[in-house]
């Protein structure tokens, strides 16, 4: 059934109110007696909640609670950050006790926006709340591998076009629709704008793919190229039709006649979100917005936990939409 988001005010900080008032007006002729009356909380709301984007589908992990009674937590996700939250997957609590539990969802399609909640529930079926405070938002975007090779020894397999065909395919460097394209400048490797409509930034070093997973909003290189360096990310900020679009670039390797990367492009026009950062690492506020139709008590002004980091090395617990199976991971 879908919810609405609360704002943190949790039901059983009532239910607890209740119970007081309860104990203070039981009462037997003169003599009082203090009655136990069992109240049942629900756990807390899961904390450290972050996502991270793929080609098709989006992983939403946080961090375990440690109640006694824990008996697993709820997936949710809405298309709008103050709208419906329907349920879409259950994960179990497991005996190996991860730092972390994560889910996969696989039911999406790249460039659309989504919005996950997630929330915990113990073994008598007490559920908590889910808030804005720990809403993320994640948008699946496509991704390759490539190698090119230097334009002056083979031309036509030097130059990249990221969109629309957004697949793996080298093309003639100087070609109208070409992206970016590969230079051996004397001794120096280079990557360089193709298109007028393409900027290029050195990102600097990275230890991974999905280390950084935000495109900056200035400091395009004036030269529009950039030395080639294994383990730096390049970021670009691409106009394709009246849509300005960002992706990135991972170099894996270079030699003296080709260079190989990984390469990340987003659908969503304008939305520089590659791969969201890990836990502790701060937030941003591009999901952050006002909106006057908000639902009563909804704080749409809290930040969205958008983060753009590694997610630090723990053993996790995945689970997936489209098998209801786990797995444990070291990552």
């Amino acid at each position: 059934m879908p919810v609405a988001i609360g704002n943190g005010m949790k039901m059983n900080r009532a239910i607890e109110m209740i119970s007081i008032m309860m104990l203070l007006m039981i009462s037997c002729g003169e003599k009082e007696k203090i009655v136990s009356v069992p109240v049942n909380c629900a756990p807390d709301v899961p904390h450290g909640v972050y996502s991270i984007n793929y080609d098709g589908t989006v992983q939403v992990c946080w961090v375990a609670n440690y109640e006694s009674d824990m008996d697993g937590y709820n997936v949710y996700r809405s298309e709008t950050l103050d709208g419906q939250y329907t349920p879409i997957g259950t994960v179990y609590v497991t005996t190996a006790n991860p730092a972390e539990y994560c889910y996969e969802d696989l039911d999406t399609d790249n460039g659309i926006h989504y919005y996950y909640a997630v929330s915990a529930f113990d073994k008598s079926g007490a559920e908590s709340d889910i808030i804005v405070e720990e809403v993320v938002s994640g948008t699946p975007r496509p991704e390759g591998e490539l190698t090119l090779y230097d334009w002056h020894v083979l031309p036509s397999q030097s130059g990249f076009d990221f969109y629309p065909s957004l697949e793996s395919i080298a093309q003639q460097y100087n070609a109208l629709t070409t992206d970016i394209y590969f230079d051996m400048y004397g001794q120096v490797p280079m990557i360089v704008a193709g298109r007028v409509a393409v900027e290029i930034q050195d990102y600097g070093y990275a230890d991974n793919f999905d280390a950084i997973g935000l495109a900056p909003d200035d400091g395009w290189a004036p030269s529009r190229s950039a030395e080639v360096i294994v383990k730096h990310m390049y970021m670009l900020q691409l106009l394709e039709g009246t849509d300005i679009h960002y992706a990135k670039i991972y170099v894996t390797a270079v030699t003296g006649d080709h260079m190989t990367f990984s390469w990340a492009f987003q659908t969503d026009p304008g939305n520089p979100d590659l791969a969201p950062p890990a836990p502790g690492r701060g937030t941003g506020a591009l999901s952050s917005t006002h909106r006057s139709d908000a639902l009563p008590g909804l704080n749409t002004e809290a930040k969205l936990t958008d983060r753009f980091s590694d997610p630090p090395i723990v053993e996790r617990v995945t689970w997936t939409r489209d098998s209801g199976t786990e797995h444990q991971t070291t990552e």
